[in-house]
């Protein structure tokens, strides 16, 4: 990396935003904060002109990638790779942030000692509806934590909505699941490798980021890859008998057989993965789900 200024990227991936992705932009570029940040816009092949509006002069400080339909997933690495910034920061194209979040944020990675923060998620249209990260159920489903600690808390997963994580960490864990397909669980397995590496994701309650909950995607997100994400991470991750645990419950699924398919297409590269994983963590699957009490 260059050594350059720039403390925080903060890394926008956005597909088919463009009732969004400027008031997204103009909310950060406002924000009052002392530390110095570039805002990175990930463009993966929106059919909407959703990042027409950076060609003005006003956003030539903003860095535009365009990408051809990587995913989710790939997208944020993408992102990630052409950032300068000690902290990255993905975001999603449709949240609005106060002043200083930048700042209080990494003040409390540094505080406590953590490697992954979240800021509190609330519904823009319902200041009422808040999250204090996420965590799974015994189905592997994510779940919003509902209940404010009122204080910095250690959390299971910080929502894809808008966290912050350490270059170094970033880089060490190998960053976003590089096989991945479309949308679906690519924050929830970034973070429960980031545990199993002895890292650690803590919830900054006081922050408040409003985020834009959708009914549906603005892009095609099918089960087939979801469920193949989820599988990608069993596979990656867990023990023989949570990988049995989580094909049975795939296996529900009228679309299992397709998702099956993608993952033997790909299962050379998934167990490379799962061989890189397995010798460099310092936890195995069974610290995350005992510390967080996850009866999976």
């Amino acid at each position: 990396m260059i050594e350059t200024s720039i403390d925080a990227s903060i890394i926008i991936p956005c597909k088919n935003e463009v009732n969004n992705l400027k008031w997204t932009v103009e909310s950060i570029m406002k924000s009052k904060n002392s530390l110095k940040f570039e805002i990175i816009v990930v463009d993966d092949d929106s059919r909407d002109l959703s990042a027409e509006f950076l060609k003005s002069h006003e956003y030539k400080d903003i860095t535009l990638i365009k990408t051809n339909n990587l995913g989710a997933s790939m997208a944020r690495n993408e992102g990630a790779k052409a950032s300068h910034g000690k902290y990255l920061f993905f975001c999603d194209a449709h949240i609005k942030v106060p002043d200083g979040w930048l700042d209080n944020l990494v003040n409390s990675l540094r505080t406590h000692n953590a490697h992954i923060i979240a800021p509190c998620i609330v519904d823009i249209n319902n200041s009422l509806s808040a999250g204090y990260g996420q965590t799974w159920d015994s189905n592997l489903n994510v779940v919003w934590l509902i209940q404010n600690p009122n204080c910095i808390s250690e959390i299971p997963i910080a929502c894809g909505c808008a966290f912050c994580i350490e270059r170094e960490a970033f880089e060490k864990i190998n960053g976003f699941d590089h096989l991945f397909h479309v949308w679906g669980k690519e924050d929830e397995e970034l973070c429960f490798k980031a545990w199993l590496y002895g890292y650690k994701t803590i919830i900054n309650p006081y922050i408040k980021v409003k985020h834009l909950f959708r009914k549906k995607h603005p892009y095609k997100v099918t089960n087939v890859d979801f469920i193949y994400n989820m599988l990608c991470i069993a596979y990656s991750h867990f023990k023989k008998e949570r990988i049995i645990k989580t094909i049975n419950i795939a296996n529900k699924n009228l679309l299992f057989t397709d998702a099956a398919k993608n993952i033997k297409v790909n299962f050379n590269s998934i167990l490379k993965q799962r061989e890189k994983y397995l010798n460099e963590r310092i936890h195995d699957d069974d610290y995350f789900f005992k510390k967080f009490m996850i009866p999976f």
